[in-house]
């Protein structure tokens, strides 16, 4: 029987380089996306000419808070069950203090550890039956602060503690572990100069997709890791 995994934001960067991973790896793949259906599309058709029929994709937006139930029953459809859940998709900007706003506040939390929860909950039942995995995606500075990025870390921070309750929760049949990745290409928003990040990066070098999707498929393959948080950052996070 082919596992399936499911990676949510999985059409660009991180989370694309994680479907090919696991493709590569004989893993059928749901790839999840909100906005970036060309970018989901375009992987699809291209993990598909390699093995026909192997990858499908779902639209759902992590703010949808009351559809959870019916995107992941939706997932189940596509290969009939779920071996592998990558909780990869993020929002990512900065809320200084008083510029912060509600709709930060439920985008932030929503996709970073209440959408996590939920499809968690959603896809515990599939996840048991097949002694599943779960990988979260956190950030590795949060365990510092970030200046002005107070509501994303508060969700990350979320995040790696439903990491640790959860391999409680669901031991022995699910384990659930996060990586915790450092400056993996550079920021989205423009927030950083990468003379300077280069800097405070012991290795010298900022990140790339790889380093973060063999450090997932690491996580899973490894029977006797649970309750994790790998941080996989060049060491930035010792400065």
């Amino acid at each position: 029987m082919t596992k399936v995994v499911l990676v949510t934001g999985g059409a660009k960067r991180i989370g694309k380089s994680i479907c090919k991973k696991f493709h590569e790896n004989e893993f059928s793949i749901v790839c999840h996306y909100n906005s970036s259906e060309d970018e989901a599309i375009k992987l699809k058709e291209s993990l598909n000419s390699i093995r026909k029929d192997s990858v499908e994709v779902v639209q759902f937006d992590l703010n949808d808070i009351n559809k959870y139930r019916s995107f992941c029953e939706s997932v189940i459809e596509k290969f009939g069950r779920i071996d592998v859940l990558i909780n990869n998709a993020s929002s990512f900007y900065s809320t200084p203090i008083l510029e912060s706003s509600q709709d930060a506040w439920d985008d932030l939390i929503n996709s970073n550890v209440k959408g996590p929860h939920e499809i968690i909950k959603n896809l515990k039942k599939n996840l048991k039956e097949n002694l599943g995995v779960i990988i979260n995606l956190s950030d590795a500075m949060i365990i510092r602060g970030m200046k002005d990025y107070s509501i994303y870390s508060i969700a990350k921070g979320g995040l790696e503690t439903l990491t640790k309750s959860l391999a409680k929760e669901l031991a022995p049949e699910i384990r659930v572990n996060a990586v915790a990745p450092g400056a993996i290409l550079l920021p989205t928003d423009g927030s950083s100069n990468e003379e300077k990040l280069i800097s405070t990066i012991p290795l010298g070098r900022i990140g790339n997709e790889e380093d973060i999707s063999s450090a997932v498929f690491h996580l899973y393959k490894n029977e006797y890791i649970t309750g994790q948080i790998l941080r996989v950052d060049g060491g930035r996070s010792l400065n």
